[in-house]
Parts: C-alpha cells; sequence; structure tokens
C-alpha cells in the first residue's frame, strides 16, 4: 500500500520514475517480508537488457503456421496479420513435406507487393529459411540445411502479377515488411532459367485470378489442374505492441532461509503477480502492462529434421513399346511398314 501511495501522490503514478519507484519499494518490502531475495533494489531504468528496464510498446515475436495444417498449394492466397504499430520485418521458413521435391518457390506478399524467389528445389525434410540478414537487417540471406544459398535468391520490391510480370527484380536482396493489419501472402513455383522442375512450376507468371481447378467452385478458363503441396510454410514477424508497456527485472537467482526453498519459489510466483497487478493499476487508463521477472535460462536449439523415410521405393517408367528392335531403315518394298524407322 505505501508504495502505491508514494507512487501515486508523490510522483504522479503515470510517469517512468513513480513506476521506478512503485516497483522498487514494492520489490523490497515484499522480499523483506518473504524472507527471500531474488530482485535487486532498482535506482534506475537500465537502457538496455543488463539491468531493469522499462519498455514502452515492446516487441513481440509473432508466428503462423501457412496452412494451418497440411501443405501451401501453389496459388493459394492466405492470410496473416500484422497487429503492431509499424510495419515489421518477416522470415519464412519453407519445408519439404512430400517425395517429390519442390521447384524455384516464389512467395509474394501481394499487400506490399515485395516477392522473394528460391532458384533451387527443396527435398522431402529440406528446409529453407529466408530471413533478414543478421549483418545487415535490411538485406536478406538464405539458409538450406545450413548452407548458404543466398546467391540463388531473387527479390522484387514491387511484384507485377499476370501476363506482363513479374517485372524488373531489385538490385539488392532487400528485406520485406509486413504492412500494418491484413497480409495476403501468395505461393507458387515459377519456372527459372538453368533450375528444374519441368511439369511442376509455372512458364509464365500468374495473376491473381488464377487458382487450382475445383468442381462447381472455381472458373474453367481461370483454373489449372491441382497439384498437390509440397511444402509447408511458417512466417515469423516482430511487432511492436501499442498501448503496451513492460517491467523486465532480473531474477537469475533466488536467496532464502535454509530448509525454506520451497515457500521462497511460492514466494517469487507472489511477487511477480503482485508486481503485475500493482503497475497495472498505476500505469495509464487503456494500457496493458506486465511485469516479467527474468530467470536464468539456457537454449539448446536442436537442428534434427526430417531427411527421408525408409525402406526408400525406386520406380521408374518409360515408354512401352515391342519386345524387339525395329530394323535399322525403312527400304522401300524391303522392311516391314512396322518395323521401320525413317533414314
Amino acid at each position: 500500500m505505501h508504495a502505491i501511495v508514494r507512487a501515486r501522490l508523490q510522483l504522479g503514478a503515470v510517469t517512468r520514475e513513480a513506476l521506478r519507484a512503485l516497483v522498487s519499494d514494492y520489490a523490497e518490502g515484499f522480499q523483506q517480508a518473504a524472507g527471500i531475495r531474488t530482485v535487486a533494489r532498482i535506482d534506475a531504468w537500465a537502457a538496455d537488457e543488463r539491468g531493469p528496464q522499462l519498455l514502452d510498446n515492446p516487441p513481440r515475436i509473432r508466428d503462423a503456421r501457412l496452412p494451418d495444417s497440411g501443405g501451401w498449394e501453389p496459388l493459394a492466397h492466405l492470410e496473416v496479420e500484422n497487429r503492431g504499430l509499424d510495419p515489421a520485418p518477416w522470415a519464412v521458413v519453407l519445408r519439404g513435406i512430400s517425395e517429390a521435391p519442390e521447384h524455384s518457390p516464389l512467395v509474394v506478399n501481394r499487400t506490399t507487393g515485395h516477392a522473394v524467389l528460391f532458384r533451387g528445389s527443396l527435398a522431402l525434410g529440406q528446409r529453407l529459411t529466408i530471413a533478414p540478414s543478421a549483418a545487415d537487417r535490411a538485406l536478406l540471406r538464405a539458409d538450406l540445411d545450413g548452407n548458404d544459398v543466398t546467391d540463388r535468391l531473387t527479390v522484387w520490391t514491387d511484384l507485377t502479377a499476370g501476363a506482363g510480370g513479374p517485372g524488373d527484380p531489385a538490385t539488392t536482396l532487400a528485406a520485406g515488411a509486413l504492412a500494418r493489419g491484413t497480409n495476403v501472402l501468395w505461393f507458387l513455383p515459377l519456372a527459372t532459367y538453368d533450375s528444374p522442375g519441368l511439369g511442376r512450376y509455372l512458364l509464365a507468371m500468374a495473376d491473381d485470378m488464377l487458382t487450382q481447378a475445383r468442381f462447381d467452385t472455381t472458373a474453367f478458363d481461370r483454373s489449372l489442374f491441382a497439384q498437390p503441396a509440397l511444402v509447408s510454410a511458417r512466417v515469423a514477424w516482430v511487432e511492436a505492441q501499442p498501448a503496451t508497456l513492460e517491467v523486465r527485472l532480473h531474477a537469475a537467482t533466488l536467496t532464502s532461509q535454509p530448509g525454506g526453498a520451497e515457500d521462497a519459489v511460492l514466494a517469487r510466483g507472489r511477487l511477480e503477480a503482485g508486481l503485475d497487478t500493482a503497475v497495472d493499476r498505476t500505469a495509464g487508463a487503456g494500457i496493458a502492462a506486465d511485469v516479467v521477472l527474468r530467470a536464468f535460462t539456457e537454449r539448446q536449439p536442436g537442428e534434427a529434421h526430417l531427411v527421408g523415410i525408409w525402406p526408400r521405393t525406386f520406380r521408374a517408367a518409360g515408354p512401352t513399346g515391342a519386345d524387339s528392335l525395329p530394323d535399322s531403315g525403312a527400304t522401300f518394298d524391303v522392311t516391314d511398314f512396322d518395323d521401320s524407322v525413317l533414314s
């Protein structure tokens, strides 16, 4: 109560200094009463994550699977929503899900016109990641199962759909951004010179009306024979949350009286919940607030993924014909017509 009264009546409630005093006084008083120590005294907000932070419009990593289940069929339009304050840089991960490979996948953001093409194939279990480069966030980098394949990317910043498309590619591998609100993403395999995929990719740029044929659903003259989905996709982006503030406090250690470890862990949880409620009630009207006690964590990301299905089945196909070789040439009145080839 004393911490909240001081923050509201003496320091202006919604100011950064008032919230600092509230969090510091509340944490000190609670820890003293509970006999624990996990959060250090807060004398000032830090500018980076090495200290206590108060973040306005904190970033949040969002992701969406396209589609929700199964694979992404060629020519399908799917939607993702950026609910942040600003356009959000985004990344896409394509994974092969069929025994047949996908060739020259093209992902287009029809809302912004940005498009990226991978001039290669994606086999079963392979994972292609296209994301802003760590060295320069304005440029894209592509990774295929740990191998850098950036040189096989082509980017359009204003792609043209239809017979006149796709237009001139960008001179650099410029990274795109999701516009605020709903973004329509479009996928299709597009033919490129010296890349395999005949029979799978489109030889010309499609328009938005072209779809896969569905009985009683699609127009006859605007449809192609249906092709199965050979890849799944996951899109990730970073949003700046509107009308939100977040307090991040270091809580990597927890000390208590001997034999009181279990009660100390419960008290730590109550401290986080209490701080969360106090800050939420003190922050400005209409602002969502959150307090996060950042415990020690260790990440060990795994790279295991599906690369094959056993037993492997090999199939071959060829034209049917006679069980004997034809004569070497066609000679009038000498060779039979059915068993002759032109000389």
